[in-house]
């Protein structure tokens, strides 16, 4: 895999999987079956389907279900989140990940020798290539290569090459620089705690990333929903999943008038009451899983 994609996919896992110290009590979302596929019908739009992906995952469980593809190859429009092909996302990643301190001014020097030391130890990475890289971006280019693997598979790019060998028409629902700005919305400070919470509970996250894998390869939205919002702040779940999927309503509703549609989003923005399943519900259209 390209590395700068990679990295942008390992952006886009982390706003899939933002975990942090903090629990809350997670509602229960509303869809009662499993699936990861939903068609969209009713009130003048095109029959459409969309799809929850886990944007990276290890090599080995890596599967793309058939009924994906054959609802893909059907449609004429394919939506994403945002353009991997992009240069202005690789290169604006490369710019948003710097600062201009070094990470070491951001936290004691206790807790920077101890970082130092595990990133040594457990990853066999030098803390020294890492210093002026922002912590909210710390846990992809270190933890999570550990725990995916350093080739990881992408449904995202899978869905991509395979709109792509169609002829699809290829949309997406929000620009390079709005996925890059997320991040401008936690503080140094923040990321920082946050970043260090999740170093000193590795094994935890790792625990957390397996049964997340579990739940999506079993195409359980429920427990995914749950599991992610046990771990997620009420701040992050607003403007990570709700205020993103309000604003991507109306512009997905608009493409399914003018043309069947195949729309690819995270699986964290499918369930919940201001989940996307839930507000195309409220706007009058049947939404019915595929299971086969």
């Amino acid at each position: 895999m390209n590395p700068y994609k990679a990295a942008a996919l390992w952006l886009f896992l982390s706003l899939l999987t933002s975990l942090s110290s903090g629990a809350w009590a997670a509602e229960t979302p509303n869809a009662s079956q499993q699936s990861l596929l939903w068609k969209v019908s009713g009130k003048g739009i095109k029959t459409s389907y969309v799809f929850g992906t886990f944007h990276l995952v290890p090599k080995d469980q890596f599967d793309l279900p058939q009924k994906v593809k054959q609802k893909l190859i059907k449609s004429e429009t394919v939506v994403f989140e945002v353009d991997l092909d992009s240069p202005e996302l690789t290169h604006g990643l490369t710019r948003a990940m710097r600062m201009a301190k070094p990470l070491e001014t951001l936290m004691t020097p206790q807790d920077y020798n101890w970082l130092a030391q595990f990133v040594q130890d457990s990853l066999e990475r030098n803390m020294q290539f890492f210093r002026y890289i922002k912590p909210g971006f710390l846990g992809q280019m270190l933890l999570y290569p550990k725990m995916l693997g350093y080739s990881p598979e992408s449904y995202d790019l899978a869905l991509l090459d395979l709109a792509k060998k169609f002829n699809k028409s290829v949309h997406t629902l929000e620009t390079p620089a709005e996925q890059l700005a997320l991040f401008d919305q936690v503080n140094l400070e923040t990321q920082t705690q946050q970043f260090l919470n999740s170093v000193k509970q590795f094994d935890r996250q790792r625990k957390l990333m397996k049964q997340m894998l579990t739940l999506y390869h079993q195409e359980d939205l429920n427990g995914l929903y749950a599991l992610i919002n046990s771990e997620n702040g009420p701040d992050n779940q607003d403007f990570l999943l709700d205020e993103r999927n309000e604003r991507w309503l109306m512009p997905l509703v608009k493409k399914m008038k003018k043309s069947a549609s195949f729309i690819a989003v995270g699986a964290a923005h499918l369930p919940g009451e201001h989940g996307l399943l839930e507000l195309l519900k409220a706007k009058g259209y049947k939404v019915e899983p595929v299971l086969n």
